[in-house]
């Protein structure tokens, strides 16, 4: 079994994983690309698996050279008794300065939201709380911890949702194709040559259409908040919105909100990547509120009376 592997593992046995997580962490990091390469990996390194024990979390925490940037996004500063976050001091600089959404931008992209554009994005969070089981990787998440427990469910639920075709990463693949369309428009292209060619390739474009529930019920919430935090006048967003006149044209089909978050965010100055990896955050919220509702049942999620 490769050597990164095994230190995944017995990072994950040291850690206390169960033995469920530990086989998940192994396929994981082995990214087979079908089904049947996964079974073949588990069946070829299932005894390699079974004998890897816990190490010594000071080694195992430590990352390959190649792994290690000259900037990392944080470290613990000892001295200072504070912590590092892109260059700016946890304690010192920014907790009761910065809201959370600040913090995890900074962290996640580098991005310096203004208060603002902070505030517009928490509420584009709160626009994305779905919290229906009939909403499949929800449904994963309650039927994995209704048998196996919370975290077990939250692995799954997770791990379903984060898909090419839902959740967070059609956000930054639709920033993807406003790169390319700026691209081709500097090249004096126009967009809609760049769309008819998509068509004629038979490329599934992210960000547009909502084939299992119809047009997307959001969108007229991302549209009211964009106007209100003036984010409606944007490059982004008038490319995004000539995508969307485009295709309501030429396929009768609209633009999501992931789509409209996508440009939201490119204009806030957010890379493809760090807005997909943002907005995980996001959906990671509806998967924990199946899983705990699937571990403890209705009666304990019934709510509480506040503390004193």
């Amino acid at each position: 079994m490769d050597a990164r592997i095994r230190r995944n593992v017995e990072l994950a046995l040291t850690c206390g994983a169960s033995p469920a997580v530990v086989v998940a962490v192994a396929l994981l990091s082995a990214a087979p690309s079908t089904v049947q390469e996964a079974v073949t990996f588990v069946r070829r390194h299932g005894a390699e698996l079974a004998a890897c024990k816990a190490g010594s979390l000071t080694e195992l925490a430590s990352l390959e050279p190649e792994l290690a940037r000259d900037t990392e996004p944080g470290r613990v500063i000892a001295s200072a008794r504070d912590h590092d976050i892109r260059g700016r001091r946890l304690f010192a600089d920014l907790v009761g300065k910065r809201s959370f959404v600040q913090v995890a931008a900074l962290g996640i992209d580098g991005v310096e939201l203004g208060a603002r554009d902070a505030e517009l994005l928490e509420h584009l969070g709160v626009n994305t709380q779905l919290f229906d089981v009939r909403i499949w990787p929800l449904n994963v998440a309650r039927r994995v911890a209704a048998s196996a427990g919370l975290e077990h469910g939250v692995v799954a639920g997770l791990a379903t949702v984060l898909n090419p075709n839902m959740g967070a990463p059609p956000v930054g693949r639709f920033m993807r194709l406003l790169d390319t369309l700026d691209e081709g428009l500097a090249r004096g292209v126009s967009i809609e040559s760049q769309l008819e060619a998509t068509i004629a390739r038979g490329e599934r474009l992210p960000g547009l259409g909502r084939p299992a529930l119809g047009p997307d019920e959001r969108n007229a919430q991302v549209l009211e908040l964009a106007r209100a935090y003036g984010r409606d006048a944007g490059p982004s967003w008038n490319l995004a919105k000539a995508v969307d006149d485009f295709f309501a044209r030429r396929k009768h089909v609209r633009i999501n909100s992931a789509g409209l978050q996508g440009a939201l965010m490119r204009d806030m100055g957010f890379s493809p990547q760090g807005a997909t990896a943002f907005c995980t955050l996001y959906f990671l919220i509806p998967v924990v509120v199946q899983a705990a509702f699937g571990a403890d049942g209705t009666e304990k999620l019934a709510g509480h009376a506040p503390a004193a």
